[in-house]
């Protein structure tokens, strides 16, 4: 009962935030039992960024969030990925960057009770209206389908 009670707690809390901002998104509550593991993990199309330039092979950005629920720290791993697929039917996944820390490093930790905020990158060119379905691959065993709110 408190898990479900936590969990329509933290997709309000989502959906406030997401509502101020008037933009929907993808998320996932990942929770183990003993609770070591709590966060939310969130997916925000509407932040979309394509850069492209002479020095710069083109690419797609998406902000994401990561809330750490729990006491301890979350290792976030550079070979956590996000696959989307889009509506023409085409499936793409993010890239590992360069970056060794700021918004685009691949890995870091998060304090427990803080949310860290990235931006995962795509090769592809796509806006948040081609986006069909999120799911957020932490490894080959754990893969989330990440929930759809449309913030209306």
């Amino acid at each position: 009962m408190f898990k479900k009670q936590l969990l329509l707690a933290f997709v309000l809390f989502l959906s406030v935030a997401a509502t101020a901002q008037k933009n929907p998104f993808y998320y996932e509550l990942i929770a183990n039992d003993s609770k070591t593991t709590n966060f939310v993990f969130g997916f925000y199309p509407n932040t979309y960024t394509y850069v492209e330039g002479k020095d710069v092979d083109g690419y797609t950005s998406v902000k994401c969030a990561v809330i750490n629920n729990a006491k301890g720290d979350l290792k976030w791993l550079s070979d956590y990925k996000i696959m989307i697929l889009l509506r023409n039917g085409k499936m793409i996944r993010s890239y590992t960057t360069v970056a060794k820390d700021g918004d685009y490093s691949c890995s870091y930790y998060v304090d427990g009770g803080v949310t860290h905020y990235q931006y995962f990158c795509f090769h592809p060119k796509f806006t948040n209206d081609d986006i069909d379905k999120v799911w957020l691959v932490m490894s080959d065993d754990q893969i989330f389908n990440l929930v759809y709110d449309k913030n209306e």
